[in-house]
């Protein structure tokens, strides 16, 4: 991997990955989203997912952000289909995080409007730290009652999950470094309120190809258009590896 913009610095060892997506603030919640997506714009693999449109350098990209991160942010539906497992210890990043006061692995916390959840599967079960829920209110008192035992669940919002009441939340439990690995959906809510500060892209050099008559291919960003489409990101940096891209925009100020 290799830095190309703003300079470039030859060859980039897991460390240097490691520096290159520093967290730029603690102090207060900077929240940072990690997709995936193929040249022509496909966010999943013909299957579904988002692993099928990987690459190792992606991996050590993606592995890097939330390794560096307080809290993994994600929706239910990519819980669900990704088969998400409990964070592990990182050898490679376990002085920095002891150094920057963190915890030894972070703390997932998952958007569900339903609460239809797997509390016995080892994201639950073999988790170091209880994962948060975030929740509305409707959420039915059963899913909620089976829940309790394995996470803690925070209400936030009616009838909905309100994206600003979840990054108080965070903030409010220290939580401040927030990697939003989606989905769409999700990423979509967070980015209709203004609330994402940087958004990381990994660029795959695979081609998905047109819908036909089939559902619309998923993109990064689920939802409606943005509230004042199209958004204006500022170009942070670009590395890459194998025909890969690794595109880093922040937002503006």
């Amino acid at each position: 991997m290799q830095f190309l913009w703003p300079h470039h610095v030859g060859t980039l060892s897991p460390a240097g990955v490691a520096d290159a997506f520093t967290w730029p603030r603690h102090d207060a919640p900077y929240l940072r989203a990690v997709m995936v997506e193929t040249a022509d714009g496909a966010a999943r693999s013909p299957q579904g997912l988002s692993g099928g449109i990987s690459s190792a350098a992606d991996r050590l990209v993606f592995a890097t952000i939330r390794g560096l991160s307080d809290v993994i942010l994600v929706g239910a539906e990519t819980v669900r289909s990704e088969g998400y497992g409990p964070p592990r210890e990182r050898p490679e990043l376990v002085d920095r995080r002891r150094e920057a006061g963190q915890a030894p692995v972070p703390r997932v916390a998952i958007v569900t409007r339903s609460g239809d959840l797997d509390v016995a599967s080892p994201l639950f079960t073999e988790a170091v730290e209880k994962p948060l829920v975030f929740a509305p209110a409707s959420l039915p008192a059963e899913r909620r009652a089976a829940l309790s035992p394995v996470a803690d669940v925070v209400m936030v919002g009616d009838s909905e999950c309100e994206p600003r009441a979840i990054v108080a939340e965070l903030g409010r439990r220290g939580l401040n470094r927030i990697a939003c690995e989606g989905g769409p959906t999700v990423l979509g809510q967070f980015m209709a309120q203004r609330l994402v500060d940087e958004l990381c892209i990994t660029v795959t050099p695979l081609a998905f190809g047109g819908t036909g008559d089939a559902e619309p291919v998923a993109r990064i960003i689920g939802g409606a258009p943005l509230p004042d489409a199209p958004r204006p990101m500022r170009l942070a940096h670009v590395l890459e590896s194998d025909g890969t891209l690794f595109l880093r925009y922040t937002a503006p100020a």
